[in-house]
Formats: structure tokens, sequence, C-alpha cells
């Protein structure tokens, strides 16, 4: 009899071990992917829009940004929130996802603009026909995966069906803070790109001069017509 209990003594201890072993395997194989994700903030990514005659057949087009993942194939609907997350995992996150950022228009064979791998846009403004060539240009400024505050906005005409840039210029990311809980949707850039008596005026910041002191001061905006 005591052989035999020595015997169920030991297969239990045996037993006891194997179970605490496939534990520790359990929790081992854990996908570190599944922690990490769980860690991070998400948010809702603001997709901003915009309508006018963009093609210039008298009609009101509607444009859409568009943030793209070439990853998983989808439309990306959140992201990793800026003011909850460390720099870094926002800025992984987005590259990881082959993000790709870009606008189309509400109407059939349009030219798709794509500006990149970024979060999206701080604005999308209609700034009207400028150049007096029958379309409206829009105006735009990217909000980049990078830590400098300063950034450029860019302005774009239909040409010949196809998006062109026609006029960049500097601008400060301070014209974007805001203090409400959502980010608002700005139609002008203070102190860079200003609508004055049903014109546009604009500031060049990476052409600011200290030395003639013209610091800030706004200009006439004027963008080339298409190069047909």
């Amino acid at each position: 009899m005591r052989f035999k209990k020595s015997i169920y003594l030991f297969l239990l201890l045996v037993l006891i071990v194997s179970c605490n072993e496939n534990k520790k395997k359990k929790i081992i194989s854990t996908p570190v992917s599944d922690t990490i994700s769980k860690r991070i903030a998400f948010h809702k990514l603001e997709k901003r829009s915009v309508i006018g005659d963009l093609d210039g057949d008298g009609k009101q087009d509607t444009i859409f940004e568009h943030n793209y993942s070439k990853e998983t194939k989808t439309e990306i609907l959140e992201s990793p929130d800026p003011y909850e997350n460390d720099w870094e995992i926002v800025e992984n996150w987005f590259y990881t996802q082959k993000a790709d950022l870009y606008l189309t228009i509400n109407k059939k064979n349009k030219d798709t603009l794509h500006l990149g791998t970024a979060q999206g846009l701080y604005c999308l403004i209609n700034i009207g026909d400028n150049n007096n060539d029958g379309k409206d240009e829009i105006a735009l400024v990217i909000d980049k995966l990078d830590l400098s505050r300063v950034n450029s906005c860019k302005i774009y005409s239909l040409c010949n069906k196809k998006w062109t840039p026609l006029k960049e210029f500097g601008i400060h990311e301070d014209s974007f803070d805001f203090t409400t809980d959502k980010m608002p949707i700005f139609n002008e850039i203070k102190g860079y790109l200003e609508k004055r008596n049903g014109k546009w005026f604009y500031n060049d910041y990476s052409q600011n001069s200290y030395d003639t002191q013209e610091i800030g001061k706004m200009k006439r905006l004027k963008t080339g017509k298409c190069n047909y």
C-alpha cells in the first residue's frame, strides 16, 4: 500500500508540474502587439471636405479628404490620439499602416490628389477663382508626421483635368492652435492666409525679413494660370 501511495503522489506531482509549465507557456506566447495596442489611445480621425466649382463646368463639386491604409486595404477611421500618446507611437502607427492621404471629387473620372503619408489636413479651403480661369482653387496644409511647427500652405487647381500646384508659401502651425475639445474647421490661416473685403492676402513665413522689419506683412494673393 505504501508503494502504491508513493506512486500516486509521484504521478500527482508530475501532473501539477506539467500544468504549471503549460500555464507558463501560454503566458509567454501572448502576442506583444496585442498588449501594445491596448495601451494606445485612439480617436476618430477627422476628414475635411469643401464645395466649389473645381472643374469649371458651372456646377458645384465636393472634394473629400481620405486617409487609406495600404496595409489593411481599408479607410482609416480611427488613429492614435496625438494628445494621449507619445509622438513616436503616433508616427510609427501611420507608417506601419502605409497611410495614403488623398483627395477625391464626387464625380467619375476625376483626378485624385495624393499627398503622401500624414495624419491628415489642418485645413482645406476653397479660395475661389483667383487666377480668373473659370475654376476655383483650393488651399491646404498637411498635418505632417514630424515635430516641426514650420509648415507650408499649398494651392492647387485642376489643370487639364490634373491637380497642379500653383503656389506654395510658408506658415507656422501656431495658427491652428485651439482650446476646444474638438479641432475647429479653419476657413483661413490666421496671419498667413486671410480674406479681406472679398480678396485673399497671404504672408510667407519662410520669407519674413527681420532686417527690413517686414514681419507678418500680408500681400495680395496672386496665383498663376494653368500651363495647358
